[in-house]
């Protein structure tokens, strides 16, 4: 199924949505740990990100699920752009300096 309003078509956007195949989804409940939730709806958590925050691959049906589940607060669609993060994980590999503040120096 894709979507094909004029707002999406305004901004080049191109939002479908498949009945297979999984996505990366963050998963956020309001008090406890939502891995065995994730785990109980047939997905696998990939990162934690701290005590109420996971990022977990499972397929839109069953993201869709859990976000009507009491004590989840949020299940949104995250993209991640292969490329970019490989370049990321490049420069980090070559000794580049990350983007943003960096802490002051010895000898500065």
């Amino acid at each position: 199924m894709e979507s094909g309003s004029a707002f999406a078509n305004r901004f080049g956007a191109k939002v479908s949505f498949g009945d297979t195949g999984e996505g990366l989804f963050l998963v956020i409940a309001r008090i406890s740990d939502p891995a065995p939730r994730v785990r109980a709806r047939d997905g696998q958590v990939i990162m934690r990100l701290n005590g109420t925050k996971v990022l977990a691959r499972m397929a839109l049906k069953q993201a869709l699920a859990l976000l009507k589940e009491p004590g989840i607060s949020k299940v949104g669609g995250v993209h991640l752009d292969v490329e970019r993060y490989q370049k990321f994980l490049a420069a980090q590999g070559a000794g580049a300096t990350p983007p943003g503040p960096q802490p002051p120096q010895p000898g500065t």
